[in-house]
């Protein structure tokens, strides 16, 4: 039995040497390429870093908006917005929310503003693909338009004929 247990050991320890020998020695992560997602996670993504990076900014200013607003109504004798002691459980939830859909809003108004941005250029972009000029292309060939006069089709095929 003890013989085994030993067998065992020395196994699995070599099993473990043998495949370190195998392994990748390259830790260094590749950095990620254009295409390895797709847009709307970049989207989503830059969504979320503002709206999570414009929360502090929003929370304390919708804190002092409204401590503002309670000082100037009477409802307070100090105008100290930094100190929470003097809000209830509803009016710091108020705050938050506030603060939060703000922030919300800031995000969304960045996404519907860079998608516009990036739909005028793609539309630019096809607006210059489609108007190509013969001059731009090599392979045209220029043909002139046959006369009014002359609506014969033996003379349309000379015209072609000429220009090749």
């Amino acid at each position: 039995m003890k013989n085994k247990t030993i067998f065992a050991a020395i196994i699995i320890f070599l099993f473990f040497a043998v495949a370190n020998c195998f392994c990748q020695t390259n830790t260094t992560p590749e950095p990620y390429s254009d295409d390895e997602f797709p847009q709307f996670m970049l989207d989503l993504r830059r969504f979320e870093i503002i709206t999570l990076g414009s929360m502090p900014f929003i929370t304390l200013n919708s804190s002092i908006v409204y401590n503002g607003y309670k000082f100037a109504s009477g409802k307070t004798d100090t105008f100290n917005p930094l100190a929470t002691a003097d809000y209830t459980q509803d009016e710091m939830e108020n705050i938050i929310i506030t603060s939060l859909c703000i922030s919300a809003g800031i995000g969304l108004t960045d996404y519907i503003v860079n998608l516009i941005k990036r739909n005028r250029i793609k539309r630019r972009l096809r607006q210059q693909d489609s108007n190509i000029s013969i001059e731009e292309n090599p392979d045209a060939v220029r043909i002139p338009l046959p006369s009014p006069e002359n609506t014969d089709t033996t003379d349309i095929e000379e015209i072609i004929s000429e220009a090749e």
